[in-house]
């Protein structure tokens, strides 16, 4: 009865709610995980920090429910309201939730009452707000919030060849400033390392050590890989410039040939009256 819950997906999501929720909840809730892979989850309108996608089952639209997605805050609301009934987040989130990347499960989805430890207060609460801190500091949500103004981002500035420039010269600002504060992150980190070495060492070694100066074989290293994924981010830029340009170089072509072979029948249609 103790034997840990058979996990049917490589999910992390599964992982984490097989250790947070009670057996029966647990299967609740990967009924409904298992179940995201019959739906699809396409957006439906994007204002800003928050997006609506709908879910449905392919080729059953008009089954479909709608999910409010907020991507900094990154909670999710379905019309379905299966989650303020019953405390179960649904499928329809879920599926909202994969195609975002979101791979594990917000604290603000994980109700004391239906995790093991709800009894304990203590034991939950601390885990909770370490959990939250960590949810914040985590990769994804970074990832997310960077990808969704990013994309606003680009659908802005594709609407035309002046604003399509300006945005490629943004981006390599952009990209130079990120690669100074990734400079100076590194600096400081292995500042901090050799400041904590000399830290610990004693007498006339310890003013020896604090009076050498930083090693710089490492630091270089990483400035010189910086600088060539910048480099390299800078090629990429250039790269969808000249696609871009070619694309629309076409499209200028096919108007130029419609707008001659419309001249041409107006000029057939008088000839023949």
């Amino acid at each position: 009865m103790n034997s840990p819950p058979v996990l049917k997906t490589p999910s992390p999501m599964e992982k984490q709610a097989s250790e947070l929720y009670t057996r029966k909840l647990f299967m609740r809730f990967q009924e409904e995980l298992v179940g995201t892979l019959t739906f699809m989850a396409s957006k439906a309108d994007d204002d800003g920090d928050l997006v609506t996608y709908q879910v449905a089952k392919y080729g059953e639209a008009h089954k479909a429910h709608f999910v409010k997605f907020n991507v900094l805050e990154m909670r999710a609301n379905c019309s379905c309201q299966m989650f303020e009934f019953s405390g179960i987040i649904c499928r329809h989130i879920l599926a909202v939730f994969r195609v975002t990347n979101l791979l594990t499960l917000p604290p603000y989805y994980i109700l004391k009452r239906w995790t093991r430890n709800a009894k304990s207060s203590v034991i939950f609460d601390d885990y909770n707000l370490h959990a939250y801190a960590n949810y914040l500091e985590s990769h994804t949500v970074r990832y997310n919030t960077l990808r969704h103004k990013a994309s606003n981002f680009v659908q802005e500035a594709g609407k035309s060849l002046y604003t399509c420039d300006v945005a490629v010269v943004a981006l390599q600002e952009a990209a130079k400033t990120v690669s100074l504060a990734m400079n100076k992150e590194v600096r400081r980190t292995m500042a901090n390392r050799h400041f904590k070495a000399s830290s610990v060492t004693g007498g006339k070694h310890q003013q020896e050590v604090l009076a050498q100066p930083e090693p710089e074989d490492e630091m270089d290293k990483k400035i010189n890989q910086l600088r060539n994924e910048l480099e390299l981010a800078n090629r990429k830029c250039e790269a969808y410039r000249t696609n871009l340009l070619s694309v629309l170089k076409e499209m200028e072509d096919q108007k130029l040939q419609v707008s001659i072979k419309v001249q041409n029948i107006k000029i057939s249609l008088k000839d023949n009256l």
